[in-house]
């Protein structure tokens, strides 16, 4: 009888760790069904949200002058070298008169505007008549630059709107523009619209000829609800709260460059997904790396 029992209680403590053991297994299989993402989730703050668009430009003189003779005649000299400032009305050639009927005597031509002397088209013993150019004059105080925008952008665009000029060789430094000129018809071939601004070149920094970047400012909005740009997926996104994504409907305002606006559907320093919401749902559980964080 004693043996039988004992093999009872043998049996019993078998059948208990069997049964502990499968629900153990049971439950870690649970577990590991539940799938974990790693995200990188960044605060919802306050701040600025600016929304610009930047292309090319060329830059050009505000004044050119191509200088001509006023008689027929033969170039005797070059008075002034090209990049040499010339100021209204200065000999810059001598030439000999040869219009027929007349004396054949010394005479000059002078430079019709103040300016730099960018190119002499004549060299000594050079025939010219009054329909020859012999120079080329430029004043380059204010330059203009010229570029284009897509007739899809040029709703966003007045003559109020503020313009930065951006140099390769100087690009922490922008020139400060003003809009003068909107063409107002759109180019059939392009499908733009040309644009020019004007600035103070008083340094002669800007040389005509020269490509810079033209960045306009399209809207600003100051010290509102923004998220980074990445955490939108077509009016929505992703809140983290308690290691929990949860899907979020949100009214945007103003879409930056950076930031987007947000207008309805977050309160500050709510945490919102910025990197792996394209494969979540919501209800997810997540492991979040703070945006910013090493």
């Amino acid at each position: 009888m004693r043996r039988i029992l004992i093999i009872i209680i043998v049996v019993l403590i078998l059948t208990g760790g069997i049964y502990l053991r499968l629900r153990t297994n049971q439950k870690n299989r649970k577990e590991m069904t539940i799938p974990v993402y790693t995200v990188e989730a960044a605060p919802v703050i306050r701040g600025d949200v600016v929304k610009t668009y930047e292309l090319l430009g060329t830059v050009s003189a505000q004044k050119t002058a191509q200088v001509f003779p006023e008689t027929v005649g033969r170039i005797t000299k070059i008075l002034v070298s090209e990049g040499a400032y010339v100021t209204k009305n200065r000999k810059i050639i001598s030439l000999k008169n040869e219009t027929v009927g007349f004396e054949y005597k010394p005479g000059f031509i002078k430079s019709p505007i103040s300016g730099y002397v960018a190119k002499i088209l004549v060299e000594p013993g050079s025939m010219v008549s009054p329909k020859t150019p012999v120079a080329l004059i430029v004043d380059f105080s204010r330059v203009k630059i010229a570029f284009n925008v897509s007739e899809n952008d040029i709703g966003s665009i007045n003559k109020r709107t503020p313009v930065m000029i951006i140099t390769s060789f100087q690009p922490e430094h922008p020139f400060s523009a003003k809009i003068t000129e909107i063409s107002p018809v759109v180019d059939p071939l392009t499908r733009t619209v040309a644009i020019k601004a004007v600035v103070d070149n008083t340094k002669k920094l800007l040389k005509p000829g020269m490509t810079v970047r033209v960045r306009l400012k399209l809207g600003e909005r100051k010290n509102v609800i923004r998220v980074p740009a990445d955490a939108l997926l077509d009016h929505h996104l992703f809140v983290v709260k308690d290691s929990v994504a949860r899907r979020r409907d949100v009214v945007p305002g103003l879409i930056g460059d950076n930031y987007i606006e947000i207008l309805k559907g977050l309160n500050e320093h709510e945490m919102v997904v910025v990197v792996g919401q394209q494969r979540l749902a919501g209800g997810e559980k997540v492991n979040v790396i703070k945006r910013g964080s090493e």
